[in-house]
């Protein structure tokens, strides 16, 4: 197997990831993501050694890179203070 380089951004749940093969975008927490890249949609869980990854087939990447999107976006007003929630 040969060396290769991978770098991600955080954006709150939203995660950016930047690969030879092209870029992905994934959106979740910690133990579930789902997730689009060049290699197809998919679902990832799992936490403490055992994971489980599914391929999506069909349009799921538009899913995906909406919920991104939409969780960037409140992520950012919510962080700025433009939008606060009081509980």
């Amino acid at each position: 197997m040969g060396f290769y380089l991978k770098k991600g951004f955080n954006l709150g749940p939203v995660r950016i990831n930047l690969s030879k093969s092209g870029l992905g975008v994934s959106v979740g927490a910690k133990g579930l993501r789902l997730g689009t890249g060049p290699k197809g949609s998919y679902l990832h869980a799992g936490r403490q050694g055992l994971y489980y990854r599914k391929s999506l087939g069909g349009k799921w990447w538009l899913v995906i890179v909406g919920l991104a999107i939409v969780a960037g976006v409140a992520y950012w007003l919510l962080s700025s203070g433009i939008v606060t929630v009081n509980l």
